[in-house]
């Protein structure tokens, strides 16, 4: 263990060893740009140095996002709706649902036009879409008048809202035949900012300095947050008795809600440690596309089982020497599988601990070539570590490195020789050491201990006087690290509330919840328990 006892109770407690490392060159003016996580949000009136900030959000429209607008419409109206393409909105950090990036506007409007036009014309055809027995029959539209409208809006509808659609309904029918009425009601619903955006505005102004989400916003941001759909029946009929205001009830709910959350976290672990290359690194390593997509399975199965099924901690899911896979990737990782399908399977634990010793990271992280040191350490500093690193656009990498060393150095000899630069060693110092711990696998993720010119693979490391063997013992290390926690715990809530809202350092809301995600063992649900019991999760802003 990195920080030379128990796992750290307090937020303030001494940096560990590998955050010691890995911010003790921040002052040496590394790369262009910065290195180290400078404290986020202003200093309040009376705020002493480094007392996180108590900060709200602004007042929002939040856009769905193309695979939460995929899910509304399989929810609304079941199986068989045609596939169509909306725009996403642009990613931070490598998260992809964010507030303040995804807009219709006049660039991309017309996608969500024809995709309201293709889904209306499709349902108003489709008794089970329209749950109308004959979708020509006059009464359809009163049946569905009577579901569509509150479903799609996620909320109750107003006697105006529904009167206004029936009005666009009779002036359709009017002149076509009725099923392009249906449709066209159907169009009116899909393409309604009550349905494409989810609102966090707040009630009735109070005299404060922030106003609270009326309950339908809370019961929304908190579904989509840990289910990636709209609120199901009984957090509906929560925000409908007004109790989603009261932190027992958001507790009460996100316990209940972690059961169907696995996707969320796959996709947050996929997104925050950047695992989206695994297709074209596996393409540009010529592995087998079988156990490409086998890799991406394993990621959501572990993910799954971890987080939601065992609700275990984030030390499990960075040092468990178990996964779940089917024969042929356990195979490639050397290991017995117990059938056919997917199954657990143990993995030898002095090679495989934990997510990043799974093909789906190491597969992203790899490349063509020799070794994998630079792009294995940077995704560990860079997203790991929630460290930023701006390479100068005129550095010839090949040049540089081909007048530090000859063709016949080793892995390691390149690496230190890359950490003692003057041009590169300011940026590689940091993160190379880590890179060169995963080296043991090679870029298609299978076990290696020597590499293709017959040289032998070299994993110890040592980091500010400690010894790391190998990429196990690195895992086990960042479990620990004050650094790494902070920076999960970061993009986690940015992942949750589609904002960036800086360091658990610098920020009140998230540094309470970060201290209850270490005092709880690091605890995956009382994380999720802890941001949305806090003010912050239901208070916006007030508006000038």
């Amino acid at each position: 263990m990195i920080s030379g006892g128990p796992r750290l109770a307090n937020p303030n407690d001494v940096t560990s060893t590998l955050s010691r490392w890995l911010v003790g060159f921040a002052l040496l003016g590394a790369c262009d740009g910065t290195i180290g996580d400078p404290a986020a949000g202003p200093d309040g009136p009376g705020r002493r140095p480094g007392e996180p900030v108590d900060v709200r959000l602004e007042p929002r429209v939040w856009r769905l996002s193309p695979g939460h607008y995929e899910r509304e419409l399989d929810r609304l109206f079941g199986e068989g709706v045609p596939d169509v393409v909306i725009p996403p909105g642009a990613a931070e950090h490598g998260i992809t649902d964010i507030a303040g990036t995804a807009r219709v506007d006049l660039g991309n409007a017309s996608s969500f036009v024809e995709a309201a036009r293709v889904v209306g014309t499709w349902a108003a055809t489709s008794p089970s879409a329209t749950r109308c027995t004959d979708p020509a029959a006059a009464s359809c539209i009163d049946d569905l008048l009577a579901w569509l409208p509150e479903a799609a809006f996620r909320r109750p509808v107003t006697s105006d809202e529904r009167q206004e659609l029936r009005n666009l309904h009779d002036d359709l029918a009017a002149e076509y035949e009725p099923s392009y009425a249906l449709a066209g009601v159907i169009r009116a619903v899909l393409l309604s900012p009550e349905f494409l955006y989810r609102t966090e505005l707040g009630g009735a102004s109070e005299p404060r300095d922030a106003v609270e989400l009326d309950d339908h916003e809370i019961a929304t941001l908190l579904a989509f947050a840990l289910t990636n759909r709209a609120p199901d029946a009984e957090l509906l009929a929560a925000a409908d008795a007004g109790r989603l205001s009261r932190a027992d009830e958001r507790e009460a709910q996100a316990r209940r809600l972690m059961d169907d959350s696995s996707e969320v976290w796959a996709r947050f672990f996929w997104e925050w440690l950047r695992m989206s290359t695994l297709q074209s690194q596996g393409n540009e390593v010529e592995l087998d596309p079988t156990l490409v997509a086998q890799m991406e399975e394993e990621t959501r199965a572990f993910v799954g089982q971890v987080v939601v099924e065992e609700r275990g901690t984030l030390r499990d899911l960075m040092t468990a020497s178990y996964s779940w896979t089917r024969p042929e990737l356990a195979a490639h990782y050397g290991a017995s599988h117990p059938g056919d399908g997917l199954a657990r399977v143990e993995l030898d634990p002095a090679q495989r601990a934990g997510l990043l010793s799974r093909g789906a990271w190491l597969v992203a992280h790899g490349k063509r070539g020799r070794d994998n040191v630079v792009r294995r350490g940077m995704g560990v500093f860079i997203d790991g570590m929630c460290n930023d690193i701006r390479v100068p656009a005129d550095l010839d990498v090949i040049a540089e490195l081909a007048e530090l060393v000859g063709p016949d150095a080793t892995v390691r000899e390149v690496t230190e020789a890359r950490g003692n630069a003057p041009t590169c060693g300011n940026c590689h110092k940091l993160a190379d050491p880590v890179g060169l711990a995963f080296e043991s696998f090679a870029s298609d993720a299978s076990w290696q201990t020597t590499y293709a010119d017959g040289l032998p693979v070299e994993t110890q490391i040592t980091l500010d006087g400690v010894s790391f063997e190998n990429a196990s013992d690195l895992s086990e290390a960042l479990v620990d690290d004050r650094r790494f926690q902070q920076c999960f715990v970061r993009r986690f809530a940015h992942f949750a509330v589609g904002a960036d809202l800086g360091s658990p350092a610098a920020v009140a809301w998230t540094s309470e919840a970060y201290a209850s995600f270490v005092e709880s063992g690091t605890s995956f649900e009382e994380l999720v328990v802890a941001l949305v019991r806090h003010p912050a999760f239901i208070e916006r802003r007030k508006a000038d």
